[in-house]
């Protein structure tokens, strides 16, 4: 008993591929134009109908790759597009569709004539091993259709039925799949395809497997959460994930066998034969270590702004209470003040001077009891934020050591920084060296970095775990093996592979804007003086 093969495309996508597609003004003109060679060769048939049809079999032929089919209706546009140049009646066009030998004698000698040949085994090998990259590219049997036909015209064989083309299009995905599955087992050596295997099992007193623990989200900005964060980038980091030879696989193909690592559960992955399943964890596993790494440095853009805001409603609440003593205060010392210019200026004593102002005992508790002086530094939002810089310090040391960052031009001296601290980390030193880069502090943390001459190395490490987050969010800093924070040329093509790809682009553009204006001026200044004479 044989079991038919479903076929690859729905009813609506065979439909898109057998029709003829949309026929608006350009595509007629480009497609339906009959050369002065066309005409000489329509014009060798002595009957109207012959001439017509003939025409139809031509321009149909040439830009959809294929025969007319019999009883096959065709759009009005075209044939009246073809009986115009021809001047001849579109209506009689019927009577060629009726006569079927005609018809076939006419598409094999115009057959001979463009040089389109027949799908063999030969050539259906050849487009196997040609749509295999593409199908590397995407699995999916719609742009894959698409594609190949496209190849059929511009190698002028004609499309055969689409059961044949779906046949050659499922061998091609499978032979995909195949060398997919096969790059992502390649690093799986010794015991690493155990442990791959391993991942897919319910951990030691736990109900989920290994694998769903990985992608279990851990909650709220906490620094102990990113703790964890990092503790299953490590473990992912365990694993060939970085410098793994799939990388060089196009992305959409990774993502797809992550999603479906993400879709499926353990249990029915487990039930994959061996080389799909490890090659759908190992999918899922390297997309895990981009997106745990992104959530890493989210999670800490998060963390540092919710001191920042801890720190502003503080120095709000701190105003509230102190505010008027300290405009009090304020206003206490600028009468010192004058009062002291003023009596310098007119020669008498300063101290009475002071006194007629303010008590010598008031100014002396100020000085000797600071503790009962309203401290401005408490207004400012940074004060608090310096306050809790041990929740910061828990994990500032894994998370410059977890990741490089790179930066150039302005962002050099911040990187600069950033190994600097993660030096003093290893080293376990207490105190910053001197020569330590300043450029990139902002001013609103200068006071803190720098107290009387002297560098504060609390204030300097919150500085630059402040600068990476908003070096990361603008692109000055980029992290390796980040999708959210990766460099920003890994957007464009590969300088080796542009030049290439400009050749393949249908614009024949100067290189120069100096060369192009060369070729131009002369015919935009023709152009001119024929509306000026006219």
């Amino acid at each position: 008993m044989t079991t038919t093969v479903p076929p690859l495309l729905t009813a609506a996508q065979r439909d898109q591929f057998t029709r003829f597609p949309l026929l608006d003004e350009p595509t007629l003109s480009r497609n339906y134009l009959l050369s002065t060679d066309d005409l000489i060769l329509i014009r060798q048939r002595r009957l109207e109908f012959n001439k017509l049809g003939y025409a139809v079999q031509l321009t149909v032929l040439r830009h959809l790759g294929r025969s007319i089919r019999l009883h096959e209706q065709l759009p009005g546009e075209v044939l009246q597009y073809l009986a115009d140049q021809l001047h001849v009646d579109p209506d009689c066009y019927e009577l060629y569709a009726s006569r079927d030998t005609t018809r076939r004698e006419h598409f094999a000698a115009l057959c001979l004539h463009l040089g389109y040949v027949a799908l063999s085994r030969t050539l259906n090998h050849e487009l196997r091993d040609w749509l295999l990259p593409a199908a590397v590219l995407t699995d999916q049997p719609f742009p894959l259709m698409a594609t190949l036909i496209d190849e059929l015209r511009r190698r002028k064989i004609l499309t055969p039925r689409l059961k044949v083309l779906e046949r050659l299009i499922g061998v091609a995905r499978i032979r995909a799949d195949q060398h997919v599955y096969t790059l992502l087992n390649f690093p799986l050596k010794a015991d690493l395809a155990a442990r791959v295997d391993a991942l897919l099992e319910p951990q030691e007193g736990e109900s989920v497997s290994r694998l769903a623990w990985l992608s279990r989200p851990v909650g709220a900005p906490k620094a102990r959460h990113l703790l964890t964060l990092l503790d299953k980038l490590a473990f992912v980091r365990t694993f060939p994930v970085q410098d793994h030879p799939a990388t060089h696989l196009p992305q959409s193909r990774l993502e797809q066998l992550a999603q479906e690592g993400r879709r499926i559960s353990a249990s029915h992955l487990a039930a994959f034969e061996p080389q799909r399943r490890r090659a759908t964890v190992m999918a899922r596993l390297l997309d895990l270590s981009r997106t745990l790494t992104d959530e890493v440095l989210d999670m800490h853009d998060r963390l540092m702004i919710s001191l920042i805001r801890a720190g502003e409603q503080a120095a709000s609440l701190a105003y509230q209470s102190q505010g008027p003593t300290v405009v009090e205060q304020l206003g206490q010392y600028q009468q010192v003040l004058g009062a002291i210019v003023l009596a310098r200026e007119q020669g008498r004593d300063p101290y009475q001077a002071i006194e007629a102002v303010l008590p010598w005992e008031d100014l002396v508790n100020q000085v000797r009891n600071p503790e009962k002086t309203v401290s401005v530094e408490q207004l400012d939002p940074l004060w608090e934020v310096i306050r809790r810089y041990p929740k910061v310090r828990s994990y500032a040391q894994r998370l410059l050591t977890a990741f490089s960052f790179t930066g150039e031009g302005s962002a050099a001296p911040l990187v600069k920084a950033i190994d600097l601290l993660r030096e003093m980390y290893a080293s376990n030193k207490r105190t910053l060296p001197e020569g330590v880069p300043l450029s990139f502090v902002r001013q609103k943390w200068m006071p803190y970095v720098t107290q009387n001459a002297e560098l504060d190395r609390k204030a300097y490490e919150l500085c630059v775990l402040d600068e990476l987050r908003l070096a990361l969010k603008s692109g000055d800093l980029w992290v390796a093996g980040s999708h959210k924070y990766r460099d920003l040329d890994a957007y464009l093509l590969p300088q080796t592979v542009w030049p290439e790809r400009l050749m393949e682009l249908p614009l024949d553009l100067p290189e120069t804007f100096e060369a192009f204006w060369e070729k131009t001026e002369p015919v935009l200044t023709g152009q001119l003086q024929e509306v000026l004479t006219s």
